[in-house]
């Protein structure tokens, strides 16, 4: 009889991601993949009739430092995003921008030149720039007055991202040529903390720490509105019938019932001082 040692697969818990909404990121990942097949569809496939499609996008947490290639750090007042594009991606949109014969040999089975030119260079970080536009908006859709916050103000060479940097992959293919590549793009912890809260939705700031009444007691922190009921008195439905301007009805303060919101918790003694009324001598109700 063979005998199955137990299996020692188990979940290892990130404590950096307890409490965040990251089970809702694969919806976002859905949004932001229709967002960038649109943002393909009116630069490339409609202008140049190619066929660039998005199969499907993932985010996660790298493990281990992320692929080598060109990467460029996207920058604005919101934080900062890394984004690199795979070069047979590249070369295609070359192909394709530059009027190349799509009949022809398909830029997959060519050999790609040795050394990147400027004009791959220039085509890179247009597009780098307008798939990161792509990203930031889906990442503010529905929130008021944050363009100028995401916008991208200055692009500049970086390196590949470190470990445990949340990262975005795009797999998109080209039908026409053949070609299949990622978009890749790097978030810092501005910006995937703009992520998980806009996902999370708006939610009420905790109470400032710093504040006054930090060290009171809860007891003390809640208000209540107090309502003294000062007189009550039943007449018969004849007597306030005749009632008229200037009559007087005998009356006599005794115990006054105190209320919070309309429930009768104590009963308190009316008392007279400078020509004000105050409540004094409480007692439990019963």
């Amino acid at each position: 009889m063979n005998i199955k040692p137990p299996s020692s697969s188990h979940v290892v818990l990130d404590p950096r991601l307890l409490g965040r909404p990251v089970h809702l990121l694969p919806r976002f990942a859905d949004r932001l993949r229709g967002d960038l097949a649109e943002r393909l569809h009116a630069s490339m496939n409609r202008r140049y009739r190619a066929a660039f499609g998005v199969e499907h996008v993932d985010i996660r947490c790298l493990d281990a430092p992320g692929v080598a290639g060109r990467w460029l750090r996207h920058e604005s007042a919101a934080g900062a995003i890394g984004f690199a594009i795979d070069r047979a991606l590249l070369l295609g949109a070359l192909h394709f921008r530059y009027g190349a014969d799509v009949n022809g040999a398909p830029a997959a089975s060519a050999s790609p030149p040795a050394r990147e030119t400027s004009t791959e260079e220039r085509l890179g970080a247009m597009l780098g720039l307008q798939m990161v536009n792509t990203l930031t908006d889906c990442i503010d859709a529905g929130q008021d007055g944050t363009a100028q916050e995401r916008e991208c103000r200055a692009v500049a060479p970086c390196a590949p991202p470190p470990a445990n940097t949340w990262t975005i992959r795009a797999r998109i293919a080209e039908a026409t040529l053949g070609i299949v590549g990622d978009l890749w793009f790097a978030l810092d912890d501005a910006w995937m903390a703009r992520l998980l809260r806009h996902l999370g939705g708006t939610r009420e700031r905790p109470r400032d720490p710093t504040g006054e009444d930090a060290g009171e007691p809860l007891a003390r922190r809640v208000q209540l509105t107090l309502t003294g009921r000062l007189l009550r008195t039943d007449l018969p439905l004849g007597k306030v019938l005749d009632i008229q301007v200037g009559d007087v009805l005998p009356v006599s303060l005794g115990p006054t019932d105190v209320l919070v919101d309309d429930a009768r918790l104590f009963k308190a003694v009316v008392a007279e001082h400078a020509g004000k009324l105050f409540l004094t001598s409480f007692e439990d109700a019963e």
